[in-house]
């Protein structure tokens, strides 16, 4: 119930999103695109098992090019979107 009033809050198709500095560290070491992380915000599915109350969600999302799912755990806030941490996957 919280994640949906949550996401109609934010319209994270337009929110601004910013990046922990936490994620800028694993770019190297990951090969993480960050236009991949962004748009798994945008357009991800939610990932229910790691969202925690009251503003903690998690989505993740498939880029079947690459044979790649990207995990994204973000904070939502008043007026943007920050994104903590990232991690990549082979395959689905």
């Amino acid at each position: 119930m919280w994640k949906k009033e949550l996401l109609e809050k934010q319209d994270r198709k337009a929110a601004e999103i910013t990046f922990d500095l936490h994620v800028f560290d694993r770019v190297d070491y990951w090969n993480i695109e960050l236009d991949k992380v962004e748009e798994t915000v945008r357009t991800g599915d939610l990932l229910g098992a790691k969202c925690e109350e009251p503003n903690k969600l998690c989505f993740t999302k498939y880029f079947g090019k690459q044979n790649c799912t990207y995990t994204v755990i973000t904070r939502f806030h008043t007026n943007f979107i920050e994104v903590k941490t990232v991690w990549p996957k082979k395959g689905r």
